[in-house]
């Protein structure tokens, strides 16, 4: 490549030689220089195609970058249809818990109430207990009374009859006073039977109701009791359920929080592939521009050939000594490989940032320097040379490329307000060929300024300081 570069430069500043250095170069000479410039095109062209190859291998990773991103996003998709699902189930849950509990609640509530009414049922069968107790000491009252007048009647012979009471009256009046008294005893006998009949049923029926409210009121508290144990087991099973959704959900949740890491993770790698491949086409472009401008020069070369022959063979007829005389010449001229102060600097300001690594602006290797001013300030040529690409770069912005042929370098001039060169031009040393900005990726007014030794590559950059006075 330097050689190239160099073999270009005698052909840019050819017009500025004597003729008497343009006859001192023989034609073999050229012809090898020819030579020369087709191993460096057909080397910028391995480096092109490495170049492409790396583009569509880029490419290739973006596409499956994509792809990944499609098939990630998809699996969100099914991932929130699947939160969806176990949330709608979570409320359920949550509802049927809650009707549940409710049940439970009314359920207890009738147990209260049920247990209200076995203690007023008991408070009722005491009563009844005390009320039966009463009613067996009156019937047994009553037979007492029953069996003494049976006892009396068997006493007076047992043929007493209430006829021979009515009709042993001595008076009208004693009649009618018998009559009554045997009415009322009758009526006495006839209701004592009666009250003790009574009795004796309510005292059954009292009986059969004091067992069966007990045992109704039992059998409600027992069943009661079942449909509690039986709802308890129904919301236990319920949280359960509710938890195993809980833990559904929680894994959900954090398989989501991976998936949303892994595509802001793809977006980024797609983003950095993105402008790799950006950079890469920047690169691409350079080289291509190189490989023309390489071109260029090996036609020239070749037509200075036939220049030079055609000169020599003019030579030879006008006399020998002419012809000896100018091969006695043959010197090129000294070209400079660099050195302290061999490039001027690009512009006035303050050196910001130094060529190496740095830890500020997100870190990494700076492949040149900066130097600040204000926006316009003018941007200068650090030395003759050619300009090999003046373009907007996606991270550099304004940028324009030089390649000076006498010292076999390159200098970049980056994030530029304005340029005011373009492809192919030659520029003299302090030419301005821009103003300071802040366009690409840059903060603040500032010249990022770069030197490669040779031509152009992504990442061979020096130190320009080695090469500013």
């Amino acid at each position: 490549m330097k050689r190239c570069y160099l073999i270009l430069t005698i052909l840019i500043i050819g017009t500025i030689f004597s003729s008497t250095s343009v006859f001192a170069e023989s034609v073999n000479e050229l012809n090898e220089k020819v030579d020369e410039l087709e191993d460096e095109k057909n080397q910028i062209n391995q480096e092109t195609n490495g170049v492409e190859s790396e583009v569509n291998e880029t490419e290739e990773k973006i596409n499956e970058n994509q792809e990944q991103q499609e098939e990630t996003k998809n699996e969100i998709d099914v991932i929130n249809s699947d939160l969806e699902e176990t949330h709608a189930k979570l409320q359920a849950k949550e509802n049927d818990i809650a009707a549940t509990n409710n049940k439970i609640s009314e359920t207890e509530d009738e147990i209260a109430k049920t247990e209200e009414e076995i203690t007023a049922l008991k408070d009722e069968i005491e009563a009844l207990k005390e009320e039966i107790k009463q009613l067996e000491e009156k019937i047994e009252s009553r037979e007492e009374l029953l069996k003494n007048r049976l006892r009396s009647i068997q006493q007076n012979g047992g043929n007493t009859s209430y006829l021979e009471v009515i009709l042993g009256a001595q008076s009208f009046g004693d009649f009618i006073n018998r009559a009554t008294a045997v009415t009322k005893i009758m009526d006495s006998d006839k209701k004592i039977v009666e009250e003790q009949q009574e009795d004796k049923e309510k005292l059954e029926e009292n009986k059969v109701a004091v067992e069966e409210n007990k045992a109704e009121m039992e059998e409600k508290q027992v069943a009661l009791e079942e449909d509690k144990q039986e709802l308890e087991n129904t919301k236990a099973s319920l949280v359960a359920q509710k938890q195993e959704l809980d833990e559904i959900q929680s894994t959900l949740n954090d398989q989501m929080v991976n998936k949303e890491n892994l595509i802001a993770q793809l977006e980024t790698e797609e983003e950095e592939l993105h402008e790799h491949k950006m950079s890469l086409a920047e690169e691409q472009e350079t080289l291509q521009q190189q490989a023309a401008m390489i071109e260029k020069a090996k036609k020239e070369a070749q037509q200075k050939i036939e220049q030079l022959a055609e000169e020599q063979r003019k030579a030879q007829e006008k006399s020998e000594d002419s012809s000896s005389s100018s091969q006695s010449n043959n010197n090129s001229p000294s070209l400079s490989a660099g050195g302290n102060g061999s490039l001027a600097w690009p512009a006035a300001g303050r050196k910001t940032s130094d060529y190496g690594y740095r830890s500020f602006n997100g870190g990494g290797f700076h492949y040149g320097i900066d130097i600040a001013n204000g926006k316009g300030t003018p941007i200068k040529a650090a030395a003759d040379g050619v300009v090999s690409r003046s373009y907007v770069s996606s991270s550099y912005g304004n940028t324009i490329f030089v390649y000076h042929p006498e010292l076999d370098l390159t200098t970049v001039y980056a994030h530029l307000n304005s340029r005011g060169v373009s492809y192919g031009d030659s520029v003299s040393q302090g030419q301005q060929i821009g103003t300071m900005g802040n366009t690409g990726n840059s903060f603040g007014d500032h010249l990022h300024f770069e030197v490669h030794i040779g031509g152009w590559q992504q990442h061979n950059g020096v130190n320009p300081l080695n090469y500013l006075p």
